[in-house]
């Protein structure tokens, strides 16, 4: 097989590129600073001065007073400009780190020779030669060799799958064992591809792509906008009652409510034309004195502060209404392998003949059982330990075992020969060259051969196969994976029993009080995950997630399949677990807890996340994740803990806090300024405050005193209030009670 791989010509290559295109992902298009600054243009409160501007303009002209009219322009640029940096500035630190991911290389056979490129050159037809501890760079087929790859960042499952050579179906699915994708890691073996798919073609660059469109308004931009509507409702009525209260002084006071006076002034022209556009400018006054004008530059600002602040805590914010978003969550979708969990395989336990062993210093004092488990993963084996201590290379089982003995002197013994694990034995062996063989493999195949175990005493005792069994069903019932050691001394057939090891996903420190965290915020926790259902339920309940409450349920993607939505939305408010769950399920789960109103977070780091982490209102990625989760995530958790949510939801909830301080600050403020504008119409003062003036005190005065809320602490008890709707209006009744008490008082 090997010698009929010839790979690609430079011609084949050229030609391959023109039909196919290179092995590069469609950027997600990013707004420049003109974009972002028109498109602030569109903030509520800004149209309202964009709409009293052209008014002013529009129907003064020729009377138009031209400082006026500058200081509405400078407000609206000073406040949209302001923005615009905020903005940008949030997403410069995600771009540094985005850049710092370049292309990787990947060995082809070309024109005969094998030759090192950048993956971001691989072509259709290139043959690529692949090695463990690579990441996969093209999908395609494998010809030659054998492979086991961790498809984790695809499919969310933590469990290794084989690779090799067959005439299996040609279709690109995951679980077809002679298809490799993008994005896949390598961890044990060698082998040889032919690339069928790059770039935006690949599993991974669909998704890449599938994730770069806009999503449904944030929660904060609702809410101004609703605001916006309530003071811009109340403005046109006050500066209706201003404009009026003019018109009568200037038609019926000034006149001594004489009727004739009143009509020839009517039937002046000239008179009449200067009065309407002296009630006009009174009437934009007031609307501009009513509208908050500093609340935009206030809000960005508040939430750059805080943006600044969450980078100390290992939280890189993307979008700034994501901080926001995140204190209005009502459910949170998590991702289970890397975000709950650490993302591989660790030894949770040695069970032997006479017990547990959850340490080295208590596997120490069976000195035999130790010293030959010691010798079993250091030579028994595939994985390496480099000189900066970091193991590579072999499967999930084979890091696991060198990780638990990591940092104790192994011995050294001559290896005469060696049997690496297959997927038809199921074990792998080594034979030292004093006749004494170490078995490793699976279980339920093992035990069979054994008649022996060892005791603590490392005498040999007949095994309890049934004792062996029940351990072994209850480790695996819990989702662990279980793997035997066995050995044989040399001229005997007999194997002799050492231990089962525990294998698992440990849960990530802090996961559990993090978990619990969220859930005494008022937000359900559910966790999506490609593990079985019994692993799932048990990681569920490890975590938190699960409390044991009957109605709480837990379902597989089979399952879930068969709800309709109005089914399924019913039974959400209970549902804790989803397990075997595809990117299809996820992207549901979001789309109609949506269509419930529901403010939805989802977590994730992997290829398979990107999608719903898009959908959702707040997408959390964590930073060791792939890039195209971080691209669509709105808020990247660095020191990827769950822990770090918990901060991001008080945060949240803090700057909302902050704003409806704001309002009320400045509503006050500017109630009283309408308050001043209608008396001074009854006591003969046509514009006690102008234009100017009032935006000297909203964007300058107030904003500037308001800017103290970007620097409150959060507080913890914030996280014992329920999650505010998505609906919720930012004005409630208490407030709007305290700001007509402060503003008539003040008036």
């Amino acid at each position: 097989m090997v010698k009929e791989i010839v790979g690609l010509t430079s011609e084949e290559v050229k030609r391959s590129g023109e039909i196919h295109g290179k092995n590069i992902l469609e950027k997600e298009k990013t707004k420049g600073f003109f974009a972002r600054f028109f498109e602030n243009l569109n903030d509520p409160i800004i149209k309202v001065l964009i709409i009293a501007l052209s008014v002013e303009v529009i129907f003064t002209f020729g009377h138009t007073n031209f400082i006026e009219v500058l200081g509405i322009v400078a407000a609206i640029l000073l406040s949209t400009t302001v923005s615009t940096v905020s903005e940008i500035g949030s997403e410069r630190a995600f771009l540094r780190m985005q850049a710092e991911n370049l292309f990787g290389k990947a060995r082809v056979l070309r024109n005969g020779n094998v030759e090192e490129i950048s993956s971001s050159e691989l072509v259709v037809g290139d043959v690529i030669y692949l090695s463990s501890g690579e990441k996969i760079a093209a999908d395609g087929k494998i010809i030659s060799g054998k492979i086991s790859v961790d498809q984790s960042a695809l499919n969310g499952e933590s469990k290794e799958t084989s690779k090799y050579f067959s005439m299996a179906s040609e279709k690109f699915e995951l679980s077809n064992s002679a298809k490799v994708f993008s994005g896949s890691v390598i961890t044990s073996g060698n082998a040889i591809m032919e690339a069928e798919r790059v770039g935006v073609n690949t599993f991974y660059g669909m998704i890449a792509k599938d994730v770069q469109r806009e999503t449904r308004k944030s929660p904060l931009k609702l809410r101004l906008a609703t605001l916006a509507g309530q003071i811009s409702k109340l403005g046109y009525i006050a500066a209706a009652i201003v404009g009026l209260a003019f018109l009568f002084n200037v038609f019926f006071v000034d006149n001594g409510f004489e009727i004739s006076r009143v009509i020839n002034s009517f039937k002046n022209f000239p008179f009449l034309f200067s009065a309407l556009v002296r009630a006009l400018t009174l009437m934009i006054t007031v609307v501009v004195v009513a509208a908050p004008e500093g609340l935009p530059m206030m809000i960005t600002v508040v939430l750059s502060a805080n943006m600044r602040r969450m980078m100390k805590d290992g939280v890189l914010v993307k979008k700034l209404v994501g901080i926001e978003t995140a204190g209005s969550l009502n459910i949170l979708f998590t991702d289970k392998t890397g975000t709950l969990t650490t993302g591989r395989l660790q030894c949770d336990a040695f069970v032997s003949h006479d017990g547990e062993y959850k340490t080295l210093t208590a596997l120490k004092k069976n000195s035999k059982l130790y010293e030959l488990l010691l010798a079993s993963s250091k030579y028994n084996t595939e994985s390496i330990v480099t000189s900066s201590s970091k193991i590579i290379g072999g499967n999930g089982t084979d890091r696991a075992f060198l990780e638990f003995f990591k940092g104790e002197k192994f011995k050294s013994l001559s290896v005469s020969e060696k049997m690496p694990f297959s997927s038809e034995k199921k074990y792998s062996a080594v034979t030292f060259s004093d006749g004494l063989t170490l078995v490793k493999g699976a279980p339920e195949l093992l035990i069979k051969k054994c008649s022996l175990s060892l005791d603590k005493n490392g005498n040999t005792v007949p095994i309890s196969r049934k004792e062996l069994e029940a351990s072994l069903h209850r480790f695996a019932s819990l989702g662990n994976r279980v793997v035997a050691v066995a050995y044989k001394t040399k001229g005997s057939e007999n194997m002799i029993f050492l231990s089962l090891a525990v294998l698992k996903d440990k849960i990530r420190r802090g996961v559990k009080d993090a978990v619990l965290g969220v859930k005494r915020a008022g937000v359900q926790v559910v966790m999506l995950t490609g593990d079985g259902k019994d692993t799932a339920s048990a990681i569920a309940r490890e975590s938190g997630i699960i409390s044991g409450d009957s109605s709480e349920i837990v379902l597989t993607s089979g399952e879930l399949s068969e709800f309709t939505d109005e089914q399924l939305k019913k039974i959400l408010p209970r549902l804790r677990v989803l397990a075997r769950a595809l990117p299809q399920d996820k992207t549901r789960l979001v789309r109609l807890s949506q269509e419930l109103e529901l403010v939805v977070g989802m977590t994730g780091d992997g290829i398979n996340d990107a999608p719903s982490l898009k959908l959702a209102d707040v997408g959390f990625s964590m930073g060791s994740g792939t890039d195209i989760a971080k691209n669509a995530g709105d808020i990247i958790l660095l020191d990827d803990g769950f822990f770090s949510i918990n901060r991001t939801i008080l945060y949240g909830r803090t700057i909302f806090k902050s704003i409806r301080k704001f309002i009320i600050f400045q509503l006050v403020m500017n109630l009283a300024a309408c308050g001043i504008s209608l008396v001074g119409q009854i006591i003969g003062i046509d514009t006690p405050i102008t234009i100017i003036q009032m935006l000297w005190v909203n964007i300058i005065m107030d904003t500037l005193g308001g800017l103290a809320f970007s620097g409150e602490p959060p507080l913890e008890y914030y996280m014992k209030e329920a999650p505010k709707r998505r609906n919720e209006p930012i004005l409630s009744s208490d407030m709007i009670k305290h700001i007509l008490l402060n503003g008539a008082y003040t008036l």
